[in-house]
């Protein structure tokens, strides 16, 4: 069995919560994204990492506006950071693969030879609201009176920095013609998709066209993150005005991003060549992180969104026996390659969202099953992987290191990215599973519901689709790799069509277009 507790241990950044992985691209690197939903993920059972990541998180926060242009790191008053490199982590100089990335990136997104510090996420800043009050919700509000050093030098307390994102939260709500938290990059050269899905080709409508990341972009996921941040700190700090604006973009998420046809949210809203703003209608998980918000409480009618969702987030077009797809298989066309956020690839870090979403809307044996296939697909992959690429048809590429040891010649994927292990936000949520199996104990502070729709929903659902149970054996986990799909890694084919697909703003390719060369994006 795959240790989560040892690659937990392996992964303490000293003083500063945890780094990204344990592999090549994400070692010694601290991300603002990944280490709030970590962090979340281990609030109750290792809080001293969670208060770690809190206070990392306001040190490097925001305190400037940052030029708009190229070499900008993107930083913005409030804004939590997306990536932090250093060359040297207390007294050890990093690796000199770590080093090589430092200097790279620094050249791209405003660092230098020492330290790069860069801002391209939208989502890192409600995810960090969102973790230091859930932790005051926990382990009470002493938290809030901690104290850091900012990047300046100066001294602040959590409360300080709490403010201070709230801040970035209403500005960015205030300066958007739709009245949410949008994303458009300062810097030619920085991420076009800054939220979790920030791979060329993850947003893409119906049509294969991609979204315009050269105009602001709404992601739907990062509009309940919002939410439960004016909520929550509104009730933390007795601040109504947060209250009433949280009320106002609940309205503007369910009657603008949800599709009452589909039964399903949009992934989001990008603008057209006019200008004018467009739904990204096509169909991805997205929409099912909303389950792990508060977004549907309190409202006389959430089963008519949270039934819907829950089908279709564990239906056939989704459901895997290792978690859940990114995209939709049956838009698996959209996209004419294996791309990272697509129909072929199952984080487990998207999966377990989708568990804590599930248990908090009082599913809690469908998010077992859930939780059952991640923890099945990490063992059987004999490591804490950052994704897994699955097949249409189903099977699984455990062999994540790029090639099949049984295979004579097994089948090539245009993948555009080999999976890192251990990958934090993997270990945190294998960690939280175990530690939810063995006590009983709750996901979240606070207390799921249980209603009788609830227990209907859950009985309906579960009973549609094929029930597993985890792992307890090796056997078990022997027999589940010698079904696995015999896969190879074409990484130079696929980073190829994804340069391609950045440039066309399509994804799949048109013929006679001519390789533009290395065009990178996104958080590799």
């Amino acid at each position: 069995m795959v240790s989560a507790t040892a690659d937990l241990a392996s992964l303490r950044a000293p003083g500063r919560g945890l780094y990204g992985s344990g592999g090549v691209l994400f070692k010694d690197a601290i991300f603002g994204r990944d280490s709030a939903i970590a962090g979340q993920d281990l609030i109750l059972i290792a809080p001293e990492i969670a208060r770690e990541v809190i206070l990392t998180l306001a040190g490097l926060q925001g305190t400037r506006e940052a030029p708009i242009g190229p070499h900008s790191n993107e930083e913005e008053p409030g804004k939590v950071h997306h990536e932090h490199r250093s060359l040297y982590v207390g007294s050890r100089r990093i690796s000199p693969g770590s080093e090589v990335l430092l200097r790279e990136l620094a050249d791209r997104w405003g660092g230098d030879v020492a330290s790069l510090t860069y801002y391209g996420s939208v989502d890192a800043t409600p995810l960090f609201v969102r973790l230091v009050i859930d932790y005051c919700r926990a382990h009470g509000g002493a938290m809030l009176g901690a104290t850091f050093t900012r990047g300046d030098g100066s001294t602040a307390t959590v409360r300080d920095s709490l403010v201070a994102a709230l801040g970035w939260i209403t500005r960015k709500i205030d300066g958007s013609d739709l009245g949410f938290v949008e994303f458009l990059r300062r810097n030619p050269d920085g991420i076009p998709f800054q939220v979790w899905k920030d791979s060329g080709t993850s947003y893409v409508h119906s049509d294969g066209t991609l979204a315009n990341w050269d105009a602001p972009i709404a992601a739907v996921e990062v509009q309940a993150y919002a939410y439960d941040a004016l909520l929550g700190a509104s009730e933390l700090l007795d601040r109504a005005e947060w209250r009433d604006r949280a009320d106002l973009l609940r309205d503007r998420i369910l009657s603008r991003l949800w599709s009452p046809g589909q039964g399903c949210f949009a992934m989001g809203i990008d603008r057209g060549p006019d200008g004018n703003p467009r739904v990204i209608s096509s169909l991805a998980s997205n929409g099912a992180l909303l389950l792990d918000t508060r977004l549907f409480d309190g409202l006389p009618n959430a089963a008519d969104y949270v039934a819907p969702m829950a089908r279709q987030i564990c239906g056939p077009d989704f459901l895997t026996d290792v978690g859940v797809r990114c995209r939709a298989k049956g838009q698996a066309g959209l996209v004419g390659f294996q791309d990272y956020h697509g129909s072929w690839t199952v984080w487990p870090k998207e999966t377990f969202a989708v568990v804590r979403g599930l248990e908090r809307q009082g599913l809690a044996r469908l998010a077992r099953q859930l939780g059952n296939r991640l923890l099945n697909g990490v063992n059987a992959a004999r490591g804490n992987v950052e994704f897994l690429y699955v097949s249409p048809d189903g099977p699984v590429m455990y062999d994540f290191e790029g090639r099949d040891i049984r295979a004579a010649s097994p089948s090539p994927i245009a993948g555009t990215n080999q999976p890192e292990c251990p990958q934090a936000w993997t270990v945190s949520a294998a960690v939280a599973l175990k530690h939810w199996y063995a006590r009983e104990s709750p996901l979240h502070p606070s207390p799921q519901r249980h209603d009788t729709w609830r227990d209907r929903l859950d009985s309906a659902v579960l009973g549609a689709i094929p029930t597993v149970d985890a792992f307890s054996a090796r056997s078990q986990i022997d027999a589940a790799y010698l079904e696995r799909g015999e896969f190879v890694l074409d990484l130079d084919k696929g980073r190829a069509m994804d340069r391609r697909a950045r440039v066309t703003h399509r994804g799949t390719e048109r013929a006679g277009f001519e390789d533009p060369g290395d065009s990178r994006g996104g958080r590799r």
